[in-house]
């Protein structure tokens, strides 16, 4: 499949945000729930996850139900191949 210039970059560190997140989902609930604001919010995901405005934005953002482990492992397989795709890519 061919996507957009910067897509696979982007997607990959959106999802390396929400992978993150869901190994840690209850210290990010408490994070998110301490914040008095979301600009508060995303700066301390953005520290704690140590990712980008937008893979932030994407755990504040996200659905709960992305906690449920099969749904985080189909998050961690789009992960690995997107990964694998930036690869052949830069080859």
């Amino acid at each position: 499949m061919t996507y957009p210039p910067g897509y696979v970059e982007e997607r990959i560190e959106i999802l390396s945000a929400l992978c993150r997140a869901g190994d840690c989902h209850i210290e990010i609930t408490g994070i998110i729930a301490a914040s008095p604001n979301e600009a508060a919010a995303t700066a301390a995901l953005r520290k704690r996850l140590d990712t980008t405005e937008s893979g932030a934005r994407a755990v504040l953002e996200m659905q709960l139900r992305r906690l449920v482990p099969d749904l985080r492992d189909r998050l961690r397989a789009e992960l690995e191949e997107l990964r694998a795709q930036a690869a052949r890519d830069r080859a």
